[in-house]
């Protein structure tokens, strides 16, 4: 045999046992996994002692009972309450500490934490990733849901309720900070500060219910986010979204937001947003616009959106510039279009393609039955322009001071204010966005509040008109101890 064949031997031999190893390695069985009980005739009585016991992968099953916090969780396992189990905190610190990835943490009742904003008490801590938190409740807790620097997480089908406090007070409901791609699906939120998402990209937030709460949606340095079919209402602010790009805000609907602000949504230097096919109904402003977009080569588009019988439907400060704004319906907003300063808002395109607004107060006519009236819409009242300078003169509006005002400004040019946005191609009807109707949750109820607060003050000013109309009807009675007739 020549030196190259021996070689060429030796070399097939040396493989076979690699293969035969990697051969056992495939065939070998895999371990199964195993469920660990706690509680009612379980193996163990305590959470700590089946995670001390568990291996990666492992399931532990909780039965109802109330299982003492804080409670620890560093390995990658799945906790599943059965029952709702209860992990109370007793008013002490913090209460679940998730620290180990591809954790599933379901069915439990999580309550009472202590009340320390220095040290941020808190219902679930987590601080891995690839986490799920589950179908869980979480009542009177400072903090709801903590995701810190823990990417790729899952909240989703949770309610969370905060500890009754002053709004200045409270912890947030959910916060996420420095953690990518989070999803936020299906939650509820009460009496929380705010849900704050910070120094965050790729977050996705959908079919939430976040009310009570001081900002239902708090937004600071985040890239790529997506706001979809949320109810956000009766909050101090909707949402209010600040140094961030490329959101899209859509389907989701802002109702009776009115604190001191009032704002369902709210821009400071946003860039690239998408707000689309959103309702805004009873807000004190359904829009604010601060500085947005802040890059001179973006442009945010406001599109198809329902905003009626807010206070005022879209207030900007009079620098904002290069947003897009069409087929949007602006139906019965005390005031359409406010400007903080002086100024106006006349360097954003209101018609953008040949498309423009519906405007309730448009007074034009449409001749040739296009559906786009044939005369721009112009924001110019004088009376709104008096009180975007000095919002006190708003206790005057209705009042016959504020209709003469505007009729002088009618009729002597000369008083005429410029106007603050011009729509070129007003539309001449309105439709809900796609999908939603007057019939939808959330919807329905303030329209029909609306209906009736106007059917009310109606029916007042006729019952008082009526009265002073008989009081000026019905003789003097005479004075007493003088008959009638008497001279």
């Amino acid at each position: 045999m020549n030196a190259r064949l021996f070689h060429a031997s030796r070399a097939s031999l040396g493989i076979i046992p690699l293969l035969v190893l990697m051969m056992t390695l495939v065939s070998a069985p895999v371990q199964a996994q195993n469920v660990l009980t706690v509680g009612s005739g379980g193996a163990y009585e305590t959470i700590a002692a089946a995670l001390a016991a568990a291996n990666g992968g492992d399931v532990i099953e909780v039965h109802g009972g109330v299982y003492p916090a804080p409670l620890t969780v560093d390995k990658s396992v799945s906790l599943i309450g059965i029952d709702h189990p209860v992990i109370d905190g007793g008013g002490q610190g913090s209460l679940v500490l998730i620290t180990a990835p591809q954790v599933l943490f379901s069915g439990f009742i999580v309550r009472n934490s202590g009340q320390s904003l220095a040290h941020e008490d808190t219902g679930i801590i987590i601080q891995a990733e690839n986490v799920t938190v589950r179908d869980n409740l979480l009542d009177n807790v400072m903090f709801g849901i903590y995701f810190a620097d823990a990417s790729a997480g899952l909240a989703e089908d949770n309610v969370i309720r905060g500890i009754p406090l002053d709004e200045s007070m409270r912890g947030d409901g959910i916060r996420v900070w420095y953690s990518h791609d989070v999803q936020l699906i299906g939650n509820e939120i009460t009496g929380g500060r705010d849900i704050l998402i910070w120094y965050a990209d790729n977050i996705t937030i959908r079919r939430n219910h976040i009310h009570h709460n001081r900002y239902g949606l708090h937004f600071m340095f985040n890239k790529n986010a997506t706001v979809q079919d949320n109810i956000i209402e009766h909050n101090s602010v909707g949402a209010y979204m600040m140094y961030s790009a490329n959101l899209v805000l859509t389907g989701n609907q802002f109702i009776d937001n009115r604190g001191a602000s009032g704002y369902a949504v709210a821009f400071k230097d946003m860039d690239s947003a998408r707000v689309q096919r959103n309702i805004f109904i009873g807000n004190i402003s359904a829009l604010y616009l601060d500085n947005s977009p802040s890059l001179y080569d973006v442009n945010n588009t406001i599109e198809d959106n329902f905003i009626a019988y807010n206070d005022i439907g879209l207030t900007a400060l009079p620098s904002v510039q290069r947003n897009i704004i069409r087929r949007n319906t602006f139906l019965e907003n005390y005031q359409q279009i406010s400007v903080q300063g002086r100024g106006d808002l006349l360097r954003n395109q209101w018609t953008y393609e040949g498309e423009g607004n519906y405007w309730s107060n448009y007074v034009g006519y449409d001749r040739d039955g296009d559906g786009i009236g044939d005369m721009p819409f112009r924001a110019e009242k004088l009376f709104e322009s008096l009180t975007d300078n000095e919002p006190v003169l708003r206790l005057f509006a209705f009042s016959p001071a504020s209709q003469a005002i505007d009729f002088a400004a009618s009729a002597f040019p000369s008083l005429r204010p410029d106007p603050k946005a011009i729509d070129e191609a007003p539309l001449m009807t309105y439709t809900l966005p796609a999908g939603m109707t007057e019939d939808s949750p959330g919807v329905a109820v303030p329209l029909a509040a609306a209906a009736f607060a106007l059917l009310g003050v109606g029916a007042s000013i006729c019952v008082v008109a009526l009265r002073s109309g008989s009081n000026r009807r019905q003789p003097a009675r005479p004075p007493v101890g003088v008959a009638q007739g008497s001279p």
